[in-house]
C-alpha cells in the first residue's frame, strides 16, 4: 500500500515538474512578462480599452465603457456616437448633460463617481477634433468601432 502511496507522489511530482518547465520555456500571454501600460492603469495596453494619446495619460483602471463600443468612455468624447472626430455636436450633447450625476449619463462622464463637471469638461476638450480612442483592443483599427 505504501509503495501505490509512493508511486502516486513521484507521477504527481512529475507532472507538476513537466507544468513548470512548459510554463517557464512559454509563459502565458497574461504572465509572460512586463508590457506597456502607458497610462499606469494595471492594464496592458494590448488589452486596455483606452490608451494615452487621447486620454492624456488619465487611467481608466475599471475599463469602464458605458456605451459598449470597445472605447473606454476615458477616451471616448464621441457622445453622438458618429464615429467620427469629437466636433460640437459631441459638445453641446455633453453640455446637456453638464451637472446631472453620472446615474443615467455615464458615458458622457468619463471620469465616473459623481457629476459631470469641469474635470469632464476639461478632458472632452482635450479630444475635440480627435477620433474617439484609440484603444488597445482595436489595434490597426482608425477608431474604436
Amino acid at each position: 500500500m505504501a509503495g501505490a502511496i509512493d508511486k502516486e507522489k513521484s507521477e504527481m511530482k512529475f507532472i507538476v515538474c513537466a507544468a513548470t518547465l512548459v510554463f517557464l520555456l512559454w509563459g502565458t500571454p497574461a504572465l509572460a512578462g512586463p508590457c506597456t501600460d502607458d497610462d499606469a492603469d494595471g492594464v496592458c495596453d494590448a488589452a486596455d480599452n483606452c490608451t494615452p494619446p487621447n486620454a492624456q495619460g488619465s487611467a481608466n483602471p475599471a475599463q469602464d465603457d458605458t456605451d459598449g463600443d470597445d472605447c473606454g468612455n476615458i477616451c471616448d468624447a464621441d457622445y453622438d456616437q458618429s464615429g467620427g472626430s469629437v466636433d460640437f455636436t459631441d459638445l453641446f450633447d455633453f453640455l446637456d448633460f453638464f451637472g446631472l450625476t453620472d446615474a443615467l449619463h455615464d458615458h458622457t462622464e468619463p471620469v465616473g463617481g459623481g457629476p459631470i463637471d469641469f474635470t469632464d469638461l476639461f478632458l472632452m476638450l482635450d479630444m475635440f477634433g480627435l477620433p474617439p480612442g484609440p484603444s488597445g483592443t482595436t489595434v490597426g483599427t482608425a477608431v474604436c468601432p
